[in-house]
């Protein structure tokens, strides 16, 4: 798990070092809640997000989940296609890769642990408020661990 963490948080440095210079409303970090239908558990979610286009942008997030009797992690990296943008609101449609980890403690038997690759498809929008964009997603990962993900927050502008 800790190595987990070590991975998304260079993932997360590597991307604010490379997009440093880029301009304040092209990158976005951020933080929300998280529901999993699959874990049935509410979920801690940090990410970023960078516009490519003024249509197009680029996502990745880490999402931890607390269930009560196992471990459940996902990377998710996605692609955004802007279908709507007007007075401070962003409508869009995104698809992407989802990578989860679930691990199961045995107790004195060990512990068992699983990783699935999946597909994102769903949409969700972006609200701009004074300070940062509030943000809420809606999507379905398909794969072995088939789940309907709903997240919200906050993601503000660097």
């Amino acid at each position: 798990m800790k190595r987990t963490i070590k991975l998304a948080l260079l993932l997360f440095g590597l991307i604010f070092a490379y997009h440093a210079s880029a301009q304040a409303q092209d990158f976005k970090l951020g933080g929300g809640l998280a529901y999993g239908s699959e874990v049935e558990a509410i979920g801690i979610q940090a990410g970023g997000v960078y516009n490519f286009t003024e249509k197009i942008n680029g996502a990745a997030d880490f999402i931890i989940f607390f269930p009560d009797n196992y471990d459940w992690w996902e990377l998710n990296v996605n692609g955004h296609y802007g279908f709507y943008a007007k007075d401070n609101v962003r409508v869009y449609g995104l698809a992407g890769l989802n990578y989860a980890t679930l691990k199961v403690d045995l107790g004195q038997f060990g512990s068992n642990s699983e990783s699935e690759l999946g597909l994102n498809l769903g949409g969700g929008a972006e609200f701009g408020i004074d300070f940062a964009n509030l943000y809420t997603e809606l999507k379905y990962v398909i794969g072995n661990a088939d789940q309907l993900a709903i997240s919200a927050g906050l993601r503000f502008p660097f």
